[in-house]
């Protein structure tokens, strides 16, 4: 395929996939409002509602386990796909009063794949596993839903070896990028990278979904490195808000990409639970969700944002599209 086909095709990928997002009818797209049975300061529900996700209607390897397509066309599990789904099977198996078995089984079936799939670092391959650009093989984002998937396996069966893989998960986390890490120290506290790159475009929901882990895992383990950690990147997390304000927008990153409406509504329900976990930061974060909301409540700024995300996309097509 030359360069021409490959630019069309990736084009029919983008409008199809775009469409389902519009429609409501994509699996990376599902409305995530804040968690449903998310307690703050208890190893309950998750922060995020990830319970859509129970259902995947893609392939899946001989164990059952949910595969993704490589950008060489290759079937690859691909780990935020099945540490997402296990997170909506424990939301689901807790919503139901642990009346469904087969949550919670399937939600241990993947913490174990979690579990066994951790390499020597701790870590779990993320964006290369697909065959696209990064800095280093690991996702911020990817290390901390693995935390909070292993923790909660821990609190259901006692197991130490999952604390154990949320401990081991922990120093890639906050390894600095040029060490292979996924994430780097502003002035303001460490930042956390979803897709590593040499110069960041840092990602604001990746960096909150990485920040639970961290969160989920100080419940259960709170040493001084931990609450250390939560700390710094919380503070430089305060520090960077601003940017993601186009003024009549959110921006999905702090190189000027605006967010998808998707994304635009996440951005809101990540601040409400940041709200409620840290009520004397309250303000701060309030501030900013009540701004994303009246945008996403006139028409005007809606419709400016959709358009101008629509012109991103086409000046810049990702290489790799998820189908």
């Amino acid at each position: 395929m030359n360069r021409y086909s490959r630019k069309v095709s990736l084009y029919g990928t983008m409008v199809r996939r775009y469409s389902k997002m519009f429609f409501g009818n994509s699996y990376w797209h599902l409305d995530q409002g804040p968690g449903k049975h998310f307690v703050p300061g208890e190893l309950l529900g998750y922060y995020n509602d990830l319970s859509g996700k129970v259902w995947w209607n893609g392939p899946v390897d001989e164990a059952g386990v949910p595969l993704n397509w490589a950008s060489d066309g290759q079937p690859v599990h691909f780990p935020i796909t099945i540490l997402q789904k296990a997170l909506a099977h424990w939301d689901t198996w807790l919503g139901i009063g642990g009346d469904a078995p087969e949550h919670r089984a399937a939600f241990l079936q993947l913490a174990r794949w979690a579990l066994n799939s951790q390499d020597e670092s701790g870590g779990w391959e993320t964006w290369t596993t697909l065959g696209l650009e990064s800095a280093t093989p690991y996702s911020a984002m990817t290390q901390g839903e693995g935390i909070s998937v292993l923790v909660r396996a821990f609190s259901a069966t006692g197991e130490q070896a999952y604390l154990e893989g949320a401990r081991q998960a922990l120093p890639l986390l906050i390894t600095p990028l040029e060490k292979g890490g996924t994430s780097w120290l502003a002035p303001e506290g460490l930042v956390l990278e979803e897709v590593p790159l040499e110069s960041p475009k840092t990602i604001l929901n990746g960096w909150i979904f990485a920040f639970y882990g961290i969160y989920d895992l100080q419940i259960v383990d709170n040493s001084p490195e931990v609450q250390k950690v939560i700390e710094s990147t919380l503070n430089a997390l305060l520090a960077y808000l601003h940017r993601y304000d186009a003024g009549f927008w959110s921006y999905y990153d702090t190189s000027g990409n605006l967010a998808s409406p998707f994304y635009h509504r996440l951005h809101i329900a990540q601040l409400k639970v940041l709200e409620l976990t840290y009520p004397e930061r309250a303000r701060s974060f309030g501030e900013l969700r009540k701004a994303f909301e009246g945008q996403l409540a006139s028409r005007t700024k809606r419709t400016k944002a959709v358009a101008l995300k629509g012109c991103q996309k086409l000046r810049n097509p990702p290489k790799a599209l998820m189908p």
